[in-house]
């Protein structure tokens, strides 16, 4: 008899020992030839579960240093081993699950694996948060430092002790003021920078606001300074009239200079018990307007006939539907509905033009066969950003359109004040106010009021109405 039912028999009822004698009582007789059927297996264990666990979190406490050492420790130096074993298997295979969602390559995880156990060895409390001072001098070493920052971020891993750039440029810039002053204007910059809500409460501005208020305000205050005045409090309404005309400004320097006086003094006034407020009268007039007027079509032509599908799809929308510079940085693929011929916005829908769809198609082919696994749900993407889900950076972008985006905008938005003159048309077309629209198409149908009436006008001149040829 064949060995082949015998084994069969052992396996059906469990006895290992069974003989030929009871494989022929049950009739399995049967022989079997060499590979004619399918070998039978045993069956095959299901892999043991991987224990999950919960996530871990950073310790809270902190070790503090000693002493600093007199050689800064070198990231390159050290072996790479972390002091921590199982916080560091488990950053490394969360690091990976990340990394693979995202499309990275074998190459960019094996880098990133490699820097985040040289973080985890070298950082003063095992178990603890990442110092981002520790993890900006892994910059430039080619071991994938800024996406461990955006990993060790997402996981609330990193640790902030470095100051904000905003707050450096303020202690570089003012280190020559005196006391009082300095004081008086750190608390100015800091509480307008950060708000304040107990009364009186102040609403946070931003970063640029606040850079250019210093920048204007600090010629007057330097020569407060040189005069002998060093408490800002103690300044009068004559003396910051007569150092404000010291300075010679004109046009809009002595209106952004004014404004930003008057905010200090206004600040101090009532936070710091000023006396008075010196700055009260100070006239600041209003800023002058241009009229906006037709750009050249000639770099416009040439960006949208570029070879490169960016920069001809980012001049299209720019050109011919006048969107601002952010919306089009934090388009995403499901804003886009190229079926429908529409781009949805924040506020508002676009009806996009058929140069532009085409455009959009051609650049959505090369995005694909660029990036074909990534993760980015942006619309433009760089060789940087396809890596993480953040959007392009603003450089990247300035470098795509042909002029500034202002312009391109402004003369989307005087084209179509030149073809329908319509200010609620213009609003609802490129999401302006009714006062910014009105900027655009009150100068031209001023100037066609005045020619059917056979009025003398100033504005546009004759050659600025002319209608365009399309920039297609």
């Amino acid at each position: 008899m064949c060995w082949v039912q015998r084994l069969r028999l052992r396996r059906a009822t469990g006895d290992c020992h069974a003989s030929y004698e009871d494989a022929l009582a049950c009739g399995w007789v049967q022989l079997s030839f060499a590979n004619t059927r399918a070998q039978e297996r045993k069956p095959t264990r299901p892999p043991p579960a991987t224990p999950t666990g919960a996530p871990l979190v950073p310790f809270t406490h902190r070790q503090l240093t000693l002493f600093e050492p007199a050689t800064p420790r070198m990231l390159t130096a050290s072996g790479g081993v972390p002091q921590d074993p199982v916080l560091s298997g488990w950053l490394e295979r969360e690091l990976t699950t990340w990394g693979r969602s995202r499309g990275w390559s074998h190459t960019t995880l094996v880098r990133c694996r490699q820097g985040l156990r040289i973080l985890l060895a070298v950082q003063n409390t095992p178990g603890g948060p990442v110092p981002a001072g520790l993890l900006q001098q892994l910059s430039g070493k080619d071991l994938g430092a800024r996406l461990l920052r955006e990993f060790l971020t997402d996981y609330r891993f990193l640790g902030d002790d470095l100051s904000a750039t905003i707050e450096a440029w303020f202690a570089r810039t003012t280190a020559a003021l005196p006391e009082p002053m300095h004081s008086q204007i750190a608390d100015w910059f800091t509480t307008r920078l950060h708000g304040r809500t107990e009364p009186p409460r102040v609403r946070a501005r931003s970063p640029i606001t606040m850079r250019q208020h210093l920048n204007f305000a600090l010629p007057v205050l330097t020569r407060l300074a040189a005069a002998g005045i060093n408490d800002l409090t103690h300044v009068t309404a004559m003396a910051l009239h007569h150092h404000l005309a010291a300075c010679h400004l004109t046009g809009s320097n002595y209106i952004n200079t004014a404004s930003a006086l008057r905010t200090v003094f206004a600040f101090l006034h009532t936070h710091h018990d000023a006396p008075r407020n010196p700055a009260h009268h100070l006239r600041v007039g209003s800023h002058h307007r241009p009229l906006p007027l037709p750009a050249d079509l000639a770099p416009i032509r040439e960006a949208l006939t570029s070879p490169d599908p960016a920069r001809a799809v980012i001049t299209a929308l720019l050109a011919f539907h006048a969107l601002r510079l952010q919306e089009i940085r934090r388009l995403t693929l499901t804003d886009l509905d190229l079926d429908q011929g529409r781009l949805h916005l924040p506020k508002r829908t676009v009806l996009l033009a058929e140069p532009v769809q085409a455009r959009l198609s051609a650049y959505l082919t090369h995005r694909t066969a660029t990036w074909p696994r990534t993760a980015n749900l942006h619309l433009f993407l760089t060789h940087r950003s396809a890596a993480t889900t953040t959007p392009a950076s603003r450089p990247w972008l300035y470098r795509r359109y042909p002029s500034s985006s202002h312009l391109l905008r402004a003369d989307r938005i005087v084209d179509e004040a030149l073809a329908a003159g319509d200010t609620r048309m213009t609003c609802e077309l490129f999401g302006l106010s009714f006062d910014a629209a009105a900027r655009y198409t009150r100068p031209y149908t001023d100037a066609a009021a005045a020619a059917a009436h056979k009025l003398p006008t100033s504005s546009p001149s004759p050659a600025t109405v002319l209608p365009r040829a399309d920039p297609t």
